[in-house]
């Protein structure tokens, strides 16, 4: 892995993304959208992220989450789209049918609907699948599970899914990792509906890796936090090597000195992982470009996870003071 190459155009799309978005829009989503170009090797398009902005003002009120912080996200994401005034109908199409089943409407309903199946015919019926996944998960967490459980419901779930057994799985993984001093929360039980990519059913090997991954990460000075839980689940599940941890681990502390990351250090290692993944999957079949384009959405959902609530702080701080 060449590290001054990955710091060069990590430098300059930040550069790029930040200009295009423009003053008012959180570091952390420049930080995000930059990283997403980088680990894919794809370049970003300022004038085209634009355009789609455009068009997302164009088709949305004011009101909408497409005109917030989020928004700038998702606009990311309809980039390599060819059609930008479809794809933008489309993602609203899919709230609506998301609305329709009784998902709350906000961010997370927006992030969702972009993992909504684009198989016409069957996105009612996923989005009345997610809708059941996200009861059963309640279930078991009343009080943890909510609007930003929404985009990991869509994801984790199809038709033809036995959702009370995956639901049952997730609280598995959760009461066993909260026996290796995991905290209890959000961040945990998204670490759980994680492990639960591959299969519903329950992986007695599983935990067992999230705990390895975590020390082998601690014991090498790498700071994991609540917030990181849900990488060290899809580390998890990638069967990664020695050698590919160790990757990772390298990339975070050559990552962590730059100093456009100095003050926002808990983003180095979703950052390490999402470049480190792409970079194995260049030259290791066995890692499908299913499994690579989840990753990266589930990454996405995670990081918008920590921007809304940031934001929301960010707001009520605001409000407090006024």
């Amino acid at each position: 892995m060449d590290y001054a190459l990955i710091e060069n155009e990590l430098t300059n799309t930040v550069e790029d993304v930040s200009k295009a978005a423009g003053w008012t829009v959180d570091r952390k989503i420049v930080l995000a959208i930059a990283c997403k170009f980088v680990a894919s090797g794809k370049t970003f398009d300022a004038i085209r992220y634009k355009n789609v902005l455009q068009e997302m003002k164009k088709q949305s009120s004011w009101m909408s989450p497409l005109r917030t912080t989020v928004g700038y996200s998702i606009a990311a994401n309809l980039l390599e789209q060819e059609d930008t005034e479809k794809a933008v109908k489309d993602l609203l199409t899919n709230v609506s049918i998301l609305k329709e089943a009784k998902f709350r409407s906000g961010n997370f309903s927006y992030i969702g609907a972009q993992f909504l199946t684009e198989d016409e015919q069957n996105k009612e019926a996923h989005a009345q699948a997610a809708r059941a996944l996200f009861d059963a998960i309640r279930k078991h967490h009343p009080f943890l599970t909510s609007y930003e459980d929404i985009p990991y419901a869509v994801l984790l779930s199809s038709p033809s899914d036995d959702v009370e057994l995956r639901a049952e799985t997730m609280n598995r993984y959760y009461k066993e990792l909260r026996t290796y001093n995991f905290n209890a929360g959000n961040e945990l039980q998204w670490l759980s509906q994680v492990l639960t990519f591959l299969s519903p059913q329950f992986d007695v090997n599983l935990a067992p890796n999230v705990v390895a991954l975590r020390d082998t990460l601690k014991n090498q000075n790498v700071k994991v936090k609540a917030m990181h839980y849900p990488l060290l689940g899809f580390l998890a599940i990638l069967s990664l090597t020695k050698a590919q941890l160790q990757d990772i681990i390298d990339l975070y502390h050559e990552l962590k000195d730059l100093k456009l990351l100095k003050w926002h250090r808990e983003f180095v290692l979703f950052m390490a992982v999402q470049i480190a993944i792409y970079d194995m999957a260049k030259v290791q079949k066995s890692l499908s470009m299913t499994i690579m384009s989840s990753i990266e959405l589930l990454i996405q959902a995670q990081q918008a996870a920590m921007i809304a609530a940031v934001s929301a702080a960010a707001i009520a701080s605001s409000s407090s003071s006024s």
